[in-house]
């Protein structure tokens, strides 16, 4: 692999470091054992593998490996935006469920750093957007590589759906017991979590608490055509969440049978520390429309978890009611560093003017770009 060398850094403490470019699967791949001995706790989410399969259709890997002498310190999970297969040289890294990022606690803020200083030299790429925690370690190394002005530097506030560019995980606290966990819901959804459960058993229905991937795939292709939210995803998101659920060496996999042996419903996600990732669930709406499915397996979930001691549960991508009432959203900063070249800022200008005036598909594209 050939190394790039953070030639622009301007302090004497990232001057030891270098850092690489990764693009191709197989590289990155081979990232997997020296990511085992940098992971200080058990996520999923921080393995190659489990990048590599969050990706979809209109991304590609940008991922750095930061060495310091011969040793690798940190490695950055980042992806490029592409449109109809066109590279738009503009690379994404969120860090808002702490994914993109693993590192050695020693050097983690200087390879950070170099990482996004890498990223940005880099001949392919005109933009490079982070999505950090406020007072964190990331945050306080991209705030140092701006000092030097080598880059156009903007930070926002990223509030809840206010851009279609990033996503909004929801968080939602657990407790001690799953009746303490009820008695902090408000009194229509409490009654709603416990009379539809029991009407689900009263009918002979069971939950199924382990699924293996191969059963949690047929379910939920089964299940996709069922659901009210059929025509809502592409193919490819559904074949990226069983990917992601299946690369993670902490599934979770659960769902509902009906008494006669059909499956009604479907979640699949993966745990993580403190807590479990639910991302995505499917449900028979269309012959159950009136068992609110929905509420009935999350209860389940919920329970199970409460009773493994975890903590949190986060909805990936969002969650509707009843739920939404009771989540909270991790506030986060959003940083933009642009190349300082004119055609860049002559394109970026353009497409903030005319991108509102667009079809909806050309618009959306524009503000990737803008």
């Amino acid at each position: 692999m050939k190394r790039l060398f953070a030639g622009t850094s301007t302090s004497s403490g990232v001057n030891h470091y270098s850092g690489v470019v990764l693009s191709s699967k197989t590289e990155i791949c081979q990232l997997r054992y020296v990511a085992s001995h940098l992971m200080q706790q058990d996520d999923p989410m921080l393995d190659p593998e489990f990048f590599l399969a969050s990706l979809s259709e209109g991304w590609q890997p940008r991922v750095v490996a930061v060495y310091r002498k011969d040793e690798v310190v940190g490695i950055i999970y980042a992806k490029e935006r592409t449109i109809s297969g066109i590279a738009t040289g503009i690379v994404f890294v969120d860090g808002s469920l702490g994914g993109t990022f693993l590192g050695n606690p020693l050097h983690r803020k200087n390879s950070f750093r170099v990482a996004v200083e890498v990223l940005a030299a880099s001949h392919s790429i005109r933009s490079v957007r982070l999505r950090v925690l406020p007072g964190s370690d990331e945050f306080e190394a991209v705030k140092q590589l701006t000092v030097s002005g080598t880059l156009d530097a903007q930070y926002s506030q990223i509030k809840h759906n206010e851009s279609s560019l990033w996503k909004y995980h929801a968080h939602l606290p657990l407790a001690d017991t799953y009746e303490q966990f009820l008695n902090r819901l408000g009194k229509a959804t409490r009654h709603n979590f416990r009379y539809y459960r029991r009407r689900f058993e009263a009918a002979g229905h069971s939950f199924i608490e382990r699924l293996s991937m191969d059963e949690l795939r047929s379910v939920t292709l089964d299940l996709d055509p069922k659901s009210k939210f059929t025509g809502q995803r592409h193919h490819y998101e559904i074949e990226r969440d069983l990917n992601m659920v299946a690369a993670s060496h902490r599934p979770l996999a659960i769902g509902l049978k009906h008494h006669d042996g059909e499956w009604v419903s479907v979640i699949g996600g993966w745990y993580r520390p403190g807590g479990a990732v639910l991302c995505f669930q499917r449900n028979n709406d269309r012959n159950f429309s009136l068992d609110s499915l929905s509420v009935v397996l999350r209860a389940y979930l919920i329970e199970l978890l409460i009773r493994q001691g975890l903590e949190e549960l986060v909805i990936w991508s969002d969650t509707g009611p009843p739920l939404s009432r009771y989540v909270t959203y991790v506030p986060t900063i959003g940083v933009r560093l642009d190349a300082l070249t004119y055609p860049w800022r002559v394109t970026r200008l353009l497409m903030a003017t005319v991108g509102p005036l667009l079809p909806k598909r050309l618009a959306d594209a524009a503000q990737w770009l803008a």
